[in-house]
Order: C-alpha cells, then sequence, then structure tokens
C-alpha cells in the first residue's frame, strides 16, 4: 500500500502572500475519510490544503506540473500564477489488494545469483473512484473560494513516498509475517520495524503511528533481552 495522491490548483485574483515562510499544511479536512457507499467507494480521504508555492514551482507548475510557457507571454503567464495560488492535496486510503506486492524476481537476479525484490502495484479501481471524487470536490472548494481557474493532477506519479504493508502484524502465521511485538513468525529474533508491519494505510501521513510501532517493539526487545 502507499498513499494515492491527486492535486487541485486553483489560481486567484490578488496576491494571496502564501509563498512566503515553510510550505506546509495549513489545513486539514477529513469530511470526506469515512465509508459512505453513496460514493461509490470504500473508506476515503484527507484534504491537505497548502499555501502558495515558491518562485521556482510557481514556474514549473509544482505538483500539478503545468509549467509556464516560455517565449513571447512567459513573464505575463507567471505574473498570473505567481503568489496567487492554493493547493489541495487529496490524499487517499489505499487498500490491502491481494496483488500488490513485493516478491522475488523469477528471473532478474544480483553478481552473486540471489534473486531481485519484484514490485508488483496497480492502483485499485476503488482508489481511482476516490481520487476522482476529492478532485471534483477540491474544484467545488477552490471555486467557492473565488478561484478564477483551477487546474488538476489526477495521480501524482511521484507521490508513492509512503510505503506500507507487505509484512503484516497479525496473531495468525498463516495471514501474517510477525507477531503482535514484531517478531517474524518464521524467523527467530528477526524483527521488522517500519511501515511494513502496517495492515491498513489510513488516509493520513503514518510517520507518527510508524514511530509508535518502532517505540512499541523496542519496549518488547527491552523486556525480553534476558
Amino acid at each position: 500500500m502507499f498513499h494515492p495522491y491527486a492535486m487541485a490548483r486553483g489560481v486567484f485574483e490578488r496576491p494571496l502572500g502564501g509563498h512566503r515562510g515553510p510550505i506546509g499544511c495549513s489545513i486539514i479536512s477529513q469530511e470526506f475519510y469515512e465509508t459512505d457507499l453513496s460514493r461509490g467507494f470504500v473508506r476515503g480521504y484527507s484534504f491537505q490544503v497548502a499555501r502558495g508555492l515558491s518562485p521556482i514551482a510557481s514556474a514549473n507548475g509544482g505538483s500539478v506540473g503545468d509549467r509556464v510557457p516560455w517565449g513571447r507571454e512567459h513573464r505575463r503567464a507567471y505574473g498570473e500564477r505567481f503568489d496567487r495560488t492554493i493547493t489541495v492535496a487529496i490524499i487517499g486510503e489505499d487498500l490491502p489488494e491481494p496483488d500488490n506486492r513485493v516478491d522475488l524476481d523469477p528471473a532478474l537476479t544480483d553478481g552473486h545469483g540471489i534473486p531481485a525484490p519484484r514490485v508488483s502495484y496497480r492502483l485499485s479501481e476503488n482508489s481511482r473512484r476516490m481520487l476522482d471524487h476529492g478532485i471534483a470536490r477540491a474544484r467545488e472548494v477552490l471555486h467557492a473560494a473565488g478561484a478564477r481557474e483551477v487546474a488538476a493532477n489526477p495521480l501524482l506519479r511521484a507521490g508513492g513516498w509512503h510505503l506500507m504493508g507487505t509484512a503484516r502484524m497479525g496473531r495468525d502465521p498463516a495471514t501474517s509475517v510477525v507477531d503482535a511485538e514484531g517478531r517474524c513468525h518464521d524467523v527467530p529474533n528477526l524483527y521488522i520495524v517500519d511501515g511494513s508491519v502496517m495492515v491498513t494505510s489510513a488516509g493520513v501521513n503514518p510517520t507518527s503511528t510508524i514511530q509508535a510501532v518502532a517505540l512499541h517493539v523496542a519496549d518488547g526487545m527491552i523486556r525480553r533481552r534476558s
């Protein structure tokens, strides 16, 4: 699992001052976080609203990727965009699909003949419908806020930075890789302490959860060290 990301960016008539200071998440909304089957998908997503882009990011289009065009109209087009944008990110809850997995490549090996890892991932139909719903709602929000135009990136291909799953935590060795203490069921004294053990991805940044799991596993190792 990871977090499928989509982006919608609104351009406003007046300067907003949003490029000043560090770029970060200014508003988080979880209005569409819980399952509502009338939307056509299960689970949901968070909105992360960010302030304006830096001068360079404004020129290259940021996460939406629509660069300011070169040529005679470059300066005018840049002036219409810089310091006049708000970006709404849709961070979706990916489901643990059985076909999305990490296994050993049947053909590719390293110089010692050890099989290379093979990562298989395809965006599910549920996640696709979730992102489409999020983009539509983000467009409504930005237009209601006064945006004169809205551009969208339906799937941020570089957004796979929140990697989770494939070594899930659980009691049953037939359906999980590690136990509640992070120990592998099949390999004595081997611990996995990262996002691999998470059984769901949620629709929020996973860092705090990963840190909490790491502290939990470390406490157990200290408790049993004798």
